[in-house]
Order: C-alpha cells, then structure tokens, then sequence
C-alpha cells in the first residue's frame, strides 16, 4: 500500500510573513515642523518680538486678503528662515530683515485695499513700468487662467533688475536687443540676446507656445502664428504678446507642477502662485530647489499688492501710488471702507 504525501498548503508560509510583519519594529513617526521659534536663533525677549510682529502681519493678510494668502505668507516666510539657517540661498542674511521687508509690504497692501495713497518707499518695486501696461496684464493672465498679480509680479521683477546700476543694464539690454533684431532678420539667427520685452520671453520659448494658446483659445485665428527667430523677435515687441507667450509658459509649469493635464483649462487662484511664477520665471532651478532670493521673496509680495492695484485705477507721485477717482454722473458716492485700519 503506498502512501500520498500531501503538499503543504500556502498557509504556513502566510504566517510566517505575518508573523515577520507584527515583529517587525514600528516606523517611525514624520519629524514634526520646527515650530516659528525655533526658525529664530535669537534672545528670548527678541525672539518673542518677531514672534509677535509675524502673527500681526499674518492677521492683517487674513482681513485684507483671506486665509489662503494668509497661509500663504506664512508659509514663505518659513521657507525663508529655514534657508538661513541651513545655509540655502536665502533672500536676506537675519530673520529680523526679512520680517521688516514684510512688514513693509503688507503697510503698503492694506493701504491698496482701503483705496488710499500707497507709500512704495523702500520697497524694490517698479510700478511705472507695470501700471502703463496694466490692460494688457490682466488680458494675457485672464487668457490662460492666470491670476494677474502674478504676471504683474513677473514684469515688475524684470524691469526693476533693467533699472539697476543707474539705467547701465537697461542700456546695454536695448542695445544688444536691437543688434540681435537686425542680425535674425538678415541672417536668419542671432547668436546674443535670448530674452526681450516686459517679461524677457525668449523667443526659443515663444515658438513652443501655440498648442497651449490655441487650447486656451488666447490665440487670435487670424493672425499667423511666429514661425521663425525673427517673427518671434518681433512679435515679443509687442506688449500684450509678449505677455501671453509669458503667461502661456507659466501656465505649462504650473499644470505640471499641480498635476493637472496639459488640456486643463481651469482658472487657477492658489496665492501660493505669487511666489512660484516669479521664482520660477526667474530661476527655475533656485525654485525647484525650494530657495529663497530677493527675486522670488519679493516677487510674492508684489504678486499681491498687484492683484489688488490692477483692479482700480492709479497714478504714480514719485514713491506713492494714489488712486484714481472718478466723478460725473454715474460715479459711487463716497463712503468709507469697511475694512479695519489694519496697521501692523
């Protein structure tokens, strides 16, 4: 009589693994957040005092603007310590700078709010060269869905870094600029000046934006799409095209960056925004990497104040900005804001 052998069934190995699994030692826990004391190396008494001046500024955000900018800042200014101390580049050297930075430009955020005269001194801002072109911002960032602060923020940036070294960048720009022009269009390429116009587009990148725009339906049908160096070095001198091929880019990033799909059409408002489209704008890298310079520091406070200032009408006085008001038939009766005097 010969016996059968039975196979052991999979059951001994199952608990085995489990038996591996439950003795196995517990993850452990995520590593909490420092808190915003701990991002502050400072005496006691001092550091209670930045403490309490960043609370009050995000307050003021949360009445001026709502929650989400309010975290928003917060969540910079965090970013921005952080770098200090673990030696990334950072926008400024001492907490206590940038606090005051802040401070300054949320003064200057509320004064927009409640429709008053702005003081932008000591701020590196350059709204005479936004506020001109302040139809064709909101045109070409509502085409794709854009916030317009943040291509405010974007030109602003540019134009104020042309400004520098009393008018030598600017001047060396226009010049190269217009030598580049000349040798596109008799040699078919030039081998200098990649950038041009408000926002310093490259027309490498102006050339990649049809798809997007025409999926956006930003791009008028009728007129024939930049095929060439030299269209797209024209077609960037003009303003409200230089801003759309801007706008179109930053719009590819930013669905990238959120996971939405390539065709995603949808408005985007996150103020999270007013610092990743001018950091990224300009330096993709430093913005991949989480760093913080005076460009995409600043940057983030300007995408605010100009998603504030590009809904009224302006004029610049020197270093203030003072609002425009109008009167005749028609016009609202005056009244006072019934926002709180927020000063923090």
């Amino acid at each position: 009589m010969r016996r059968t052998l039975l196979r052991p069934g999979p059951w001994p190995a199952f608990l085995i693994l489990l038996l591996l699994f439950l003795a196995s030692p517990e993850p452990p826990p995520p590593r909490p957040s420092p808190s915003l004391r701990d991002l502050l190396p400072l005496p006691r008494e001092e550091r209670e005092a930045w403490v309490a001046l960043h609370l009050r500024l995000k307050a003021s955000l949360h009445l001026l603007l709502g929650a989400e900018a309010a975290r928003a800042y917060d969540r910079l200014l965090r970013l921005e310590l952080r770098n200090q101390l673990s030696g990334k580049r950072s926008a400024f050297a001492r907490p206590e700078e940038a606090l005051g930075a802040a401070r300054r430009w949320v003064l200057a955020i509320g004064q927009a709010v409640r429709k008053g005269p702005v003081n932008l001194e000591g701020l590196p801002t350059a709204p005479h060269h936004v506020l001109p072109h302040a139809r064709e911002v909101r045109a070409a960032a509502y085409a794709l869905g854009l916030p317009p602060g943040v291509l405010a923020a974007i030109v602003d940036n540019e134009q104020y870094g042309g400004d520098k070294a009393l008018g030598l960048s600017r001047g060396v720009r226009e010049v190269v600029d217009a030598l580049a022009e000349e040798l596109a269009k008799t040699q078919g390429q030039a081998p200098l000046s990649r950038t041009l116009g408000l926002a310093q587009m490259s027309w490498e990148d102006a050339l990649k934006q049809e798809a997007r725009l025409r999926r956006f339906g930003a791009w008028d049908p009728l007129r024939p799409f930049p095929r060439t160096e030299a269209e797209a070095r024209e077609a960037l001198q003009d303003p409200y095209l230089n801003l759309l091929f801007a706008a179109s880019r930053l719009r590819g990033y930013f669905n990238a960056l959120l996971s939405l799909p390539p065709e995603d059409t949808r408005p985007l408002e996150d103020p999270w925004l007013y610092y990743l489209g001018p950091a990224w704008h300009n330096y993709p890298l430093r913005a991949q990497n989480l760093e913080t310079w005076e460009d995409s520091f600043h940057g983030f406070f300007k995408g605010l104040l100009y998603q504030v200032v590009l809904e009224g009408r302006w004029a610049l006085e020197g270093r203030r900005l003072l609002p425009i008001k109008a009167w005749g038939p028609g016009a609202p009766e005056p009244h006072p804001s019934p926002l709180p005097q927020v000063m923090p």
